[in-house]
Formats: structure tokens, sequence, C-alpha cells
């Protein structure tokens, strides 16, 4: 079985991966922040905490990262590319982790997904995030979901 690499991301990467960017996730973007996507990119990585990408096989699956919204509230982001569908395994098998590592930087994660794009949520919902009600979202009122999630308390 291919196994997940999670490293950097660098600005060089951002070209080399919008070709290979699934179009639900285009379409979350360009719906809610009426951005291009390469700007999208260079804006997450300019304010991040910690951006990286997942690699199997030499292929960018995903890219990711978390971003400090308020003392209390970080925002996590994750764009996948079309390789995301060859290697689901080993994608998955880096998730949880990288959360709970967004968890120790951030007391609640707190997003928006679209609610059209189903494969995101399914995932999200996997990792464990609770989910508000739709609501209208972005320059286009396109209805998105609210997503977040709580740092455990030490027992």
């Amino acid at each position: 079985m291919a196994r997940a690499e999670v490293l950097p991301l660098t600005a060089a990467d951002i070209d080399a991966i919008l070709p290979d960017i699934r179009q639900a996730d285009r379409d979350e973007i360009e719906g809610a922040l009426h951005i291009p996507l390469r700007q999208a990119l260079a804006d997450a990585l300019a304010d991040h905490c910690k951006a990286s990408k997942i690699v199997v096989d030499g292929a960018v699956v995903a890219v990711f990262g978390d971003s400090t919204h308020s003392a209390e509230v970080g925002v996590p982001w994750l764009i996948s590319t079309r390789h995301v569908e060859r290697f689901p395994r080993a994608f998955l098998q880096v998730c949880k982790p990288e959360v709970a590592e967004m968890l120790t930087r951030h007391p609640l994660l707190l997003n928006y997904v679209d609610a059209r794009n189903q494969a995101a949520i399914r995932w999200l919902r996997w990792l464990g995030f609770t989910f508000c009600e739709p609501e209208p979202y972005g320059p286009d009122g396109h209805p998105f979901l609210c997503f977040w999630m709580r740092r455990k308390p030490c027992a």
C-alpha cells in the first residue's frame, strides 16, 4: 500500500497543483471568496500556522493548513486534487493526526464547507467535526455549513 508523506507547502507548489485541483474545491473557493484559486492558496500560505501538502507516490493529493482567527479559534482548510481518488487510504491515514495537531494550537477549529461538496462533508464528518444548519455564505449566498471541533478537556 502507498504511504503518504506530509511535507511543508511552498509557494512553488501552488502553480504545480492548480491544474489538478478537484472541481468541487474550485467551486467552493470561488463561491465563498470570489477570488482566483491561485490567490486563495497564496493567501492561505501567507497567513498560516502550518501549511502542508500530502504527497503519495510523488503526487500531491491535497494541501492543507490552519490559521489563527482569534485567541480561541483556528481555521482549518484543505484543498484536494484529483489524485485523492487514487490514494484514499493513504490520504485518510494522515488526516486525523493532523487535525489533532491543529487542536494543540487552537482550542476550537471552525470553518465553512459548501453544502454541495458532499465528499468534503463526508470526510469532515468522518474526522469528527460537528455541523450547523446550512446558511447563505459568500458574495453569491450559496448554502454553506459551518463545521467545528473543540479540543477535548484533559481528564
